[in-house]
């Protein structure tokens, strides 16, 4: 069995693949998220779907867009294959041997939303110009 391990805190990077029941990781770092994870999601998933034991996630903190997209990927795959699903911190997330074995012992609750965790407020606005006449 293993959990999907999805990673998106950091801009521009994300770390995506598998954490095995041996203990063991498959997880790769990639550069760029949007049009690079689905591909490298999609090219691996075949080959494990049928012994997902469930999706772990990387909640946050993190920059609104890059945290976003990994949460987003998460609870759609969790509620669409019905798996469970779990969210953890950038911290939790550092020693992914450690997160494994956590995932296996099921020190971390499944839930069936994992919300987003932002390390500052959405600048998602054009800035204001303003004119001194």
């Amino acid at each position: 069995m293993a959990w999907f391990f999805l990673d998106t805190h950091r801009p521009h990077y994300a770390r995506v693949g598998w954490l095995l029941d041996s203990g063991s990781s498959r997880v790769k770092t990639i550069r760029g998220r949007s049009q690079k994870l689905w591909t490298v999601v999609v090219k691996d998933w075949a080959k494990r779907v049928k012994t997902l034991s469930g999706i772990c996630v990387v909640a946050g903190p993190g920059s609104f867009s890059a945290v976003r997209i990994g949460v987003l990927y998460a609870n759609l795959l969790a509620r669409f294959l019905k798996k469970p699903l779990v969210g953890v911190s950038v911290e939790e997330a550092k020693s992914l041997s450690r997160l494994g074995r956590d995932l296996r012992r099921h020190i971390h609750p499944t839930v069936s939303y994992v919300a987003p965790v932002y390390d500052a407020e959405p600048n998602i606005t054009l800035p204001r110009i303003t004119h001194n006449l």
